[in-house]
Order: C-alpha cells, then structure tokens, then sequence
C-alpha cells in the first residue's frame, strides 16, 4: 500500500478534499457524499497503522452509498503508518538519521507490521487533548505504540482531524479500529447515548462496552470538546491476528453493509434535538 494507492481508492469513492498532510508530508483525504448541510456522520479510520485494514473497509463502504444525507469519512488518518506497516521502510525517501531513528524505535527490526504511531513514534489515539496522558497504558517514549507525545495534538494528523470535528458539521463521529467485535461509547464521567451506541452494536451484532482506563482518544476528545456522540468501533474477530487479513474484507464489508443508514438516522435525530436546544 503507497499513498498513490489511497489517494487512488478515495478518489473512486467519492468527492474528495485534503484535511492536511502527514508528518512525512503526505495528504490526507477526505471522501465526502451525499448533500452539503450539516448535522451529518464523520467516519474515521487507520488511527493505528496495522489497522489500515479499516481503511478499506471504509474506503468501500464509501464507495457503496449513494443516499443523500451527509456523510464524510477519512479513511486513513495516519497514511504513513499504513505505507509503513505494509511496505516498510523502503517505501519513504529518508535522510540515513531518520531512518536510523524509525529502525532504534522499532527494535532493530525491519518488520514493521505491527506499528501503530506516525513516523515519529507517536500513537495517534492517545494524543489527543482529552485527559492527555493519564490512560492506563499510555508510554512516555516514542515507539511503535502507546507514545502519548511530547503535549497533546503536538502530531499534524491529530491536529488536522481535531480542525474538522472543531468547525461543528457532524452530529455523530465514529473511528474505527480493529480487532475484537466491540462498540465503545462515553468517556469517564460523560455517559450519554448509550441508547444510540446500543442500536450500532446491535446492528454489527458487537458487544457495548466503555473505556474507563483510557484516554485521549479520538472518541474521548469528541466527546468531552462537544457532548455529542462519538463512538468507537473495533471491526473484526479477536481470532484473527494484526494486521487483520484482507481476505478477510468481505466479511467485514457484509457485517457493516447498512451500518451507514444507521449512523445517519442517529445523526439526524441528534441534530434535530440539538437545533431544538439551541
């Protein structure tokens, strides 16, 4: 996967625009369908390099829908984590000390198939600025994972994400992760729309759960910048091993096949109540 690839794949999904560009430099796409007006869905996805298998899975359901309510999806967040976790580091043209750098925080190893930051080490889903540094399991040092960063949104990914929930068009928000079948909803002490992250599960047919040990998410960022519902999916069997198989897509694309009628019936209902408030 290179990012010609991507851009490839978003351009045959729909309407597409650039959120901001990458560390390495790379632009980030955005697929937008449907109509203009607010109050629409926000799919995102590759968060985590390895799960670029989200990706995918979200370039092609985007390529599927053809209703009219507004749906935007940036399938790869962190594109060259994805180039990295499938390439290598072959794949980026580096100065000798950058990639000595990415080989020192990767082990020695040349395997980068089970990354999950930017190529600076920084775990994008736990540098947000939503209790930033307080998770159960996040990590002071660069490396392949779980590096909070040196100060929240200090990563161009983050940031660039962060500017698009900020302007105030999306009544829902879902990121997608992979593995293990779960819908994750609330963060810490904010516990609304269980309701709505319920009806998601069920569709999928995955548990609800919450994340208590967690933080500074792009979920928990949504949700304590906003109150307005934001959920994490995490797409696939736990059998399975990282990265997820991509033979494994169809099945993915089959359990999540109408999921983008549902996310939009809770965005309208979401924003009707919203207006109705303010």
């Amino acid at each position: 996967m290179l990012i010609s690839d991507i851009i490839s794949s978003a351009e045959k999904a729909g309407r597409v625009r650039y959120i901001g560009k990458s560390l390495y430099g790379s632009p980030i796409p955005l697929i937008r369908k449907g109509s203009a007006r607010p109050g629409g869905v926000l799919i995102v996805g590759t968060v985590h390099a390895r799960e670029h298998i989200t990706g995918m899975l979200i370039t092609e359901l985007m390529r599927r829908y053809s209703g009219d309510a507004p749906v935007d999806a940036v399938p790869y967040l962190n594109p060259d984590g994805a180039v990295l976790a499938t390439e290598g580091l072959t794949a980026f043209t580096l100065k000798n000390a950058e990639r000595l750098a990415l080989l020192r925080l990767n082990g020695g190893s040349t395997d980068y198939s089970q990354w999950k930051a930017n190529l600076r080490g920084v775990d994008l889903n736990v540098n947000f600025d939503a209790e930033w540094g307080t998770g159960a399991e996040n990590v002071r040092v660069p490396g392949p994972a779980n590096y909070i960063g040196p100060y929240p949104e200090s990563e161009p990914e983050t940031r660039a994400i962060c500017a698009l929930m900020d302007r105030g068009a999306y009544a829902l928000v879902v990121a997608y992760h992979s593995k293990g079948e779960e819908v994750y909803w609330g963060f810490r002490n904010i516990r609304t729309y269980r309701a709505e992250a319920e009806r998601v599960a069920k569709e999928l047919g995955y548990a609800l759960k919450e994340t208590p040990r967690s933080a500074g998410g792009l979920k928990d960022y949504r949700v304590l910048k906003t109150g307005l519902p934001a959920f994490t999916v995490e797409v696939g069997k736990s059998s399975f091993p990282h990265p997820y198989p991509v033979e494994e897509l169809p099945n993915l694309v089959r359990t999540h096949e109408n999921i983008i009628g549902v996310y939009n019936e809770i965005a309208e209902k979401v924003w009707k109540e919203r207006r109705n408030t303010t």
